[in-house]
């Protein structure tokens, strides 16, 4: 296998059309404790991985499931990072996807361009690493914080137009969508206050 990505948490190899995500072991952590939450970790990204699907959000399938690694299909498209720019009516499935998640209870917790891939007109949502169970509003409206980061300094040219697109799809199809929309407008308030201060 080759591989094809070495981060903090996990080193991601590829072979033919599947990838393998192992997570990574921690000096700095006792033994017991770093096995402990590396299988944790594993399986719960395996789990919102098979509930996004459930959900009908695009993943990418999970094949084999052990303690420390997954394997996955690989998704063989266009990293939205690398296209929004042009591109920019596929804010609309990215906004109906993000509110699928949250309705079922899923915060992606890294809602990143460099996480989403365009394969065949489906917006693939990857890399649930960070993830995490939650109905709280405000864990919502952070995982929608973090997209409208992400669009501001990477994607500035179009910013506006996609973070409408996303916010109108989002609202269209998430049954909390105002309650999250509006700890969202506090979250920004309070961070603008943060920058000033």
């Amino acid at each position: 296998m080759e591989k094809i990505y070495q981060g903090a948490e996990a080193v991601m190899y590829k072979d033919d059309e599947v990838v393998r995500k192992e997570r990574v072991k921690k000096g700095y952590r006792i033994e017991k404790i770093d096995e402990a939450l590396r299988a944790k970790r594993t399986r719960l990204e395996a789990r919102l991985i098979r509930e996004a699907r459930r959900a009908g959000v695009a993943v990418p399938q999970v094949i084999n499931e052990e303690k420390f690694a997954l394997e996955m299909e690989f998704i063989d498209g266009e990293k939205i990072r690398d296209i929004l720019d042009k591109q920019t009516d596929i804010a609309k499935i990215i906004g109906e996807s993000i509110a699928k998640l949250h309705d079922c209870g899923i915060i992606h917790g890294d809602l990143t361009t460099s996480n989403m891939i365009l394969k065949d007109s489906k917006v693939y949502f990857i890399d649930f690493g960070l993830g995490f169970f939650s109905q709280r509003i405000e864990d919502k409206a952070t995982d929608l914080h973090l997209l409208r980061e992400v669009l501001e300094s990477t994607h500035f040219l179009v910013a506006d137009t996609v973070w409408k697109s996303v916010l109108e799809a989002y609202k269209s199809n998430c049954h909390s969508a105002e309650e999250v929309i509006k700890t969202l407008s506090k979250i920004e308030k309070r961070g603008r206050y943060m920058k000033r201060g």
